[in-house]
């Protein structure tokens, strides 16, 4: 009978050190959404990384996650990807989700006068970074993405890129880098931002522009192809010139979530062709991985024009008479 109680108290400790170790492994404050859990840290996110072999999907972000308004890409991430149950199983058993953010998103309030208000944001952008245990960008996915984008995109660099060298991820990403074709991105963020700075009254913004001189060829090669894509959503538009720039007819006879849809599938299109080309030349320009932070400047201001280090978001220039800008 002694022999066969300390059999069953040997299992017991055998079974809670292993409960112990899975409580280790998932360790570190999470915020879930849609029944997936994201860490709150990067710093935790890898060491489970380190830990399981999996890589790292970080959703860079204006805005919390889990708030009502973040910014209008999270948002449509939060309401189509990040809500598909491919993706819940992705983030179970393919890759530890994280989650950061880069500032608060600035937002727009608007008072009709007859109980009608609506609230939207402005500026701002999301990009999901695939990052080695190391916590180091191997691939980058600015804006929003169908599943049907995302996921052959996202495997495949899995797959090639997870275990790599950082001299091979490099490698793979200059054996892609190409020059796109001028595009607008951001179409979908367009949908809402536009019509809101059109409201406003904001006079055309280009954004960010970077005033840096290189002599490296392959970062030469990267600003140029940073200057062919340009942020539509800096652009104040009405509601039938944003469906007619990005669908080629305005609204008509459509529904608003048709028409929505339909921008949403075409600016993700975009991005896992026009923008990917991009993603491809600025890696391929690296000396070594950077980490998310060690990105800002490249992705947030270089490529999506976003001044995201300026207090007022290139905002802070309109002055109608008898209001002040700031």
């Amino acid at each position: 009978m002694r022999t066969q109680s300390r059999l069953f108290l040997a299992a017991g400790t055998a079974a809670l050190i292993a409960s112990l170790a899975i409580a280790g492994l998932s360790g570190g404050k999470k915020t879930t959404v849609n029944g997936v859990a994201w860490f709150d840290s990067l710093e935790d996110a890898k060491q489970q990384a380190e830990q399981s072999g999996k890589p790292i999907l970080l959703l860079s972000m204006f805005g919390q996650i889990d708030e009502k308004m973040p910014c209008a890409n999270a948002r449509t991430l939060r309401a189509t990807l990040f809500n598909d149950p491919e993706f819940k199983k992705f983030a179970e058993e393919e890759a530890i989700v994280a989650w950061e953010m880069v500032r608060k998103v600035p937002r727009v309030s608007i008072d009709f006068g007859d109980g009608k208000k609506i609230e939207r944001t402005v500026r701002g952008n999301a990009v999901m970074y695939l990052c080695n245990a190391e916590g180091k960008v191997i691939d980058a996915y600015p804006g929003i993405y169908t599943k049907e984008d995302f996921f052959p995109m996202v495997r495949e660099a899995i797959a090639k890129l997870n275990s790599a060298q950082a001299s091979d991820v490099i490698a793979w990403h200059e054996g892609l880098a190409t020059i796109p074709r001028t595009f607008a991105a951001t179409a979908s963020k367009s949908a809402s931002e536009s019509t809101t700075l059109d409201l406003m009254g904001a006079p055309v913004f280009g954004g960010a522009r970077t005033k840096e001189t290189p002599t490296d060829p392959k970062r030469q090669r990267f600003l140029l192809a940073s200057m062919r894509t340009s942020d539509l959503s800096l652009t104040p538009m009405n509601s039938d010139l944003v469906s007619l720039r990005v669908t080629g007819q305005p609204i008509g006879e459509r529904s608003a979530e048709e028409v929505g849809k339909e921008i949403m599938r075409r600016d993700s299109k975009q991005n896992a062709t026009f923008m990917r080309s991009i993603i491809h030349c600025w890696l391929a320009s690296m000396k070594e991985l950077p980490t998310p932070a060690q990105a800002r400047n490249d992705v947030l201001e270089t490529i999506l024009k976003i001044p995201y280090k300026d207090p007022y978001m290139g905002l802070n220039d309109i002055a109608i008479p008898g209001t002040p800008a700031r």
